[in-house]
């Protein structure tokens, strides 16, 4: 990853929590403990960030009229290869005649490339999702009510009557923050809101994380993970993870065992 890339995804993570410690993004960014202090001193005497021990935090905490979590355009950038085998495994469950939900996220939105040949019922609270739908596939899209959210391309809403009520939907494809025993978790609690209202309108729920979120922990429980009926996610899943997934009683499946890399 190019040192320009780096300090983005440094800048948007430190402008979603407290401190962000030098072991974290050194996982994070899978670069070295040097090049991740490198990168910290040169923000810190550009003036873009504040270097503290360990780590580094914002130089003003983010405001309450942005969502918790980091951009969708910093996002797209984490992990992008096996979320684009994430996104083609999920596809595969999708059938001509279908009414699906697809949430908002990065790994979600790598799905609608795989859609463009089906016709289906789509409700998305992602207005890039329902943009590139309308643009290249005969899928009938719908939104829920809501204000947009620019960052992460969501529309949320604060009421229940948002319009998702009346959708009935045979899956519903959704990422996450983090994965852990205490279940699936996120980091804002208006896209917990509205990923969880959504849903409830689906017989089945397939999470799509890649396997670095199961190393990954948030303040805020979606649902247990008992309650996801599929986990898609790539094969660096460690065994302890894939222990996790089969005692909670979800089906796993393993995105490079589907879909063979080019």
């Amino acid at each position: 990853m190019h040192e320009r890339e780096r300090h983005r995804i440094i800048i948007a993570e430190t402008a979603e929590r407290p401190v962000v410690t030098v072991s974290y993004l050194v996982e994070l960014l899978g670069s070295s403990e040097a090049t991740i202090r490198r990168d910290i001193n040169t923000l810190h005497k550009e003036g873009r960030l504040i270097r503290v021990r360990g780590g580094a935090e914002a130089l003003s905490p983010p405001t309450s009229t942005f969502l918790a979590g980091r951009p969708f355009a910093i996002s797209q950038t984490i992990n992008a290869e096996p979320k684009h085998l994430i996104a083609k495994a999920a596809a595969v469950l999708c059938d001509d005649g279908d009414s699906i939900i697809i949430g908002g996220g990065s790994t979600a939105f790598m799905m609608a490339e795989h859609l463009k040949n089906r016709n289906m019922q789509v409700m998305t609270n992602s207005f890039v999702i329902a943009e590139y739908l309308l643009k290249n596939s005969k899928n009938v899209v719908n939104l829920p009510a809501g204000k947009v959210y620019p960052d992460q391309n969501l529309i949320l809403s604060p009421f229940e009557e948002d319009g998702t009520k009346s959708f009935c939907a045979s899956k519903i494809f959704f990422g996450a923050q983090g994965v852990g025993p205490m279940g699936v978790m996120e980091t804002d609690p208006q896209v917990a809101q509205g990923t969880s209202r959504l849903m409830k309108q689906a017989e089945q729920r397939v999470l799509l994380v890649d396997s670095s979120k199961f190393k990954q922990r948030s303040s805020l429980i979606l649902c247990p993970l008992r309650e996801i009926n599929i986990v898609i996610t790539d094969r660096n899943l460690d065994a302890e993870s894939r222990e996790l997934i089969q005692e909670q009683g979800c089906s796993l499946i393993i995105a490079e065992e589907v879909i063979p890399e080019d």
